[in-house]
């Protein structure tokens, strides 16, 4: 599909004449064609920048409810404008909404120019990385199922950040302006320098770990300063923090590079990483297979492949249905293991 092709559809999209195959179709190109990312990028920089607030409102309900959803194209806005406006109006919308690949920057400076004060969400679906480049230049990578979320007023006194999932920061210096990464329990707060946070909301333990610089990590428990090659492990359940020292901090980033990091981590918290990146659903036939624990680093070029590993060094085995992965005991191994 060339740009006329996707100009066609989109204005059919507008009009509710596009099918439903039409749909799927225009919105899996616009998520995965890189030459139309770029493309559509530049009309939101070039584009007009009035907006009536309640068209915009409505056409975020309509692409959110839509796009996302690839299924039925959404009511044409009845707005008294012509078509082709509205379908300007639509594609910096629809841009900001459905293209993982913009810069955060192009985003902020379009709605800097609106005065648009909701937050700016920038999400990752299962199974999916991304990376972003952030107002002041900082730079973010997200591993799967993370979002991470920044208000309109980011950069001004404070940068500001609040993420739930798995991030590496690589952060701008700029003394007068602290870089400062929150979540529930959970504040990172840095000055010029490179970490990772792993803080998703439903795992029971989040952490830390500094590349370079200095960071200041504050818990409930209180606050701990990190240097190089530290990290710092929080337990959400009994508010305890620990911090240690580390061989080397990038070995716990390596999922940016396809990798897979375990520091004397449960069965049960690895099988949600697991999950969150192949997009499966782990179950466990026993209750106790859950606490075995394990230390290393391995590659995760196939979900077959990071099992066959663990099974190596555990007395487990595993059954791969569909999109369920079952897990069971090994008896003849058990008895050896413990």
């Amino acid at each position: 599909m060339n740009k006329e092709e996707c100009i066609i559809l989109f204005e059919r999209y507008i009009l509710n004449t596009a099918t439903a195959e039409e749909v799927k179709q225009l919105s899996h190109w616009i998520k995965h064609n890189t030459d139309v990312s770029g493309w559509l990028e530049s009309q939101i920089l070039n584009s007009s920048t009035e907006m009536d607030r309640n068209i915009q409102m409505q056409m975020l309900n309509n692409i959110k409810s839509e796009i996302n959803k690839s299924t039925h194209p959404p009511v044409l806005i009845n707005s008294g404008k012509s078509v082709r406006n509205q379908f300007r109006l639509w594609l910096r919308v629809a841009a900001m909404l459905i293209l993982p690949l913009l810069t955060a920057a192009a985003v902020y400076m379009y709605m800097t120019a609106n005065q648009v004060s909701e937050p700016l969400i920038v999400s990752v679906d299962k199974g999916q990385k991304a990376s972003i480049i952030l107002p002041d230049g900082s730079k973010a990578w997200l591993n799967s199922l993370s979002k991470l979320t920044y208000k309109s007023d980011y950069n001004t006194e404070k940068r500001i950040l609040e993420l739930d999932g798995e991030a590496y920061f690589e952060v701008a210096h700029n003394p007068d302006k602290p870089f400062i990464v929150q979540s529930k329990d959970f504040s990172v707060e840095a000055l010029g320098t490179a970490f990772g946070v792993k803080a998703y909301s439903e795992d029971i333990v989040i952490s830390s770990i500094l590349m370079r610089g200095k960071v200041m990590v504050t818990t409930p428990g209180g606050t701990s300063i990190l240097k190089p090659n530290e990290r710092i492990v929080f337990d959400r359940k009994s508010l305890q923090a620990n911090k240690s020292k580390v061989t080397n901090a990038v070995d716990f980033t390596g999922w940016i590079h396809n990798e897979l990091r375990f520091e004397n981590e449960s069965l049960v918290e690895i099988a949600k990483s697991i999950q969150r990146i192949y997009n499966v659903e782990i179950i466990f036939s026993t209750e106790r297979l859950k606490n075995l624990r394990y230390t290393g680093t391995v590659q995760n070029n196939s979900l077959e492949s990071l099992l066959n590993i663990i099974t190596l060094t555990s007395p487990i085995s595993f059954q791969i249905d569909n999109q369920n992965v079952t897990l069971y005991e090994n008896k003849r191994l058990l008895k050896h293991y413990e």
